[in-house]
């Protein structure tokens, strides 16, 4: 693949730029830019039942928006709904199946120790509110799933199962699939993809997963645009946690009825423009042939990476799975020496490189592990070589 990075404006106005914090978010192309720049300029306007030629524009490309995404993940575009991020999704979610009666007292939910906070806290909100069960299945020292600790752990009680398809901190990849093979039907199975959709090819119809949530700032569009699969089962049976003239079909006096799709879930004013630099994104990754490309170079500067990592030797700690077939091409370490973050992150800093230093919201996790933190370089399609290099040269720096 050829060299992206002039497809990226950040890097021409910072010339000096290392970027290797991708995890948390990506780099927007002039693609992306240029195109909400315009929409904003000459066809924007608020959607939803109104005539005029502006707003019909606007709605046109709102939904066409959701048709890439179907596209992109295999569901319906039926099944897509939007929000501001993962995150938010997931509170939303958690509130909404209590309001439906799906989730009750003394009922039992699982989450894996590796999750994200923006995966435990809202459970454990509700289990604090409700009186819900909270339990978590661990992993063994490889990384992998202990299945003995998930069959004890997984009973009747259990209602709900979430988990992030990609660890933030060990990168692995986990099966979905075979998770699902073994719940109930009636379990409720979500999936957090905020770290698999942006580096490897997800298909809802594979994984097999009533809900995945992912956020496209992580994929080159803007912030604010978190995308939810919903099965429509689901859709139509659970009761939305927000109320607003979209989402319903009548209000009287003494009573109120939705919507049976997937508008019910989306009431406020839709983040259209940001819509728009979600599909905007999507065709610039069509243009750099697909998902798949994005992994093959990340994949290409593996190999640079890991002869650095092992000149190294024991001066560092790489947390990784040994099946390195099974990861994402993230990197989290520990320097052995020095065990203050705050020193090692404002070293890169000073350095112009950008990476990330700390607990990345995975503190059950990293107390699993018996470390207070790690410090984390994330790859993606626009670095280099060069960069990796810059990185390393700073890294032996802080080393000696």
């Amino acid at each position: 693949m050829k060299n992206l990075k002039s497809d990226f404006p950040i890097f021409a106005n910072n010339k000096w730029l290392v970027y290797l914090d991708n995890a948390a978010s990506t780099q927007k192309p002039a693609y992306v830019i240029d195109w909400v720049s315009d929409f904003v300029s000459k066809d924007y306007s608020n959607i939803h039942r109104w005539l005029y030629s502006l707003s019909e524009k606007s709605e046109e490309l709102y939904h066409q928006s959701k048709i890439l995404v179907w596209e992109f993940i295999n569901c319906k575009a039926s099944e897509v709904i939007y929000t501001y991020n993962a995150t938010y999704w997931i509170n939303i979610i958690a509130q909404s199946l209590i309001n439906s009666g799906f989730l009750k007292k003394w009922d039992s939910i699982l989450l894996w120790i590796w999750e994200h906070h923006s995966d435990i806290l809202p459970w454990m909100i509700l289990g604090q509110q409700f009186g819900l069960n909270i339990k978590f299945f661990e992993i063994w020292n490889d990384f992998d799933i202990n299945w003995s600790d998930f069959d004890k752990k997984y009973d009747k009680t259990v209602k709900l199962v979430a988990c992030g398809h990609v660890s933030n901190v060990t990168w692995k990849i986990y099966d979905m699939k075979k998770i699902k093979s073994k719940l109930n039907p009636e379990t409720f199975f979500i999936v957090d993809g905020s770290q698999s959709v942006p580096n490897i090819a997800v298909d809802v119809q594979d994984i097999w997963c009533d809900c995945l949530v992912f956020t496209w700032h992580k994929m080159m569009a803007y912030t604010w645009i978190g995308v939810v699969y919903l099965k429509l089962d689901w859709i139509k049976k659970l009761m939305p946690m927000f109320g607003w003239w979209w989402t319903v079909r009548d209000v009287n006096q003494d009573s109120f009825e939705f919507f049976q799709s997937n508008d019910k879930f989306e009431s406020w004013t839709p983040n259209i423009i940001w819509a728009v630099s979600l599909s905007k994104a999507i065709e610039y990754i069509k243009s750099i042939w697909w998902i798949e490309a994005i992994h093959k170079h990340e994949e290409s500067l593996m190999k640079h990476t890991l002869d650095w990592f092992a000149a190294l030797g024991n001066k560092i700690s790489i947390v990784w799975p040994k099946d390195i077939d099974s990861r994402v091409w993230v990197f989290s370490f520990n320097i052995m020496t020095n065990t203050n973050q705050n020193i090692v992150w404002e070293a890169f800093a000073e350095k112009n490189i950008c990476v990330r230093c700390g607990g990345h919201c995975a503190y059950p996790l990293h107390k699993f592990l018996g470390k207070n933190w790690t410090c984390r370089m994330s790859l993606y399609v626009y670095n280099t070589k060069d960069d990796i290099n810059q990185f390393f040269e700073a890294l032996e720096e802080i080393l000696t």
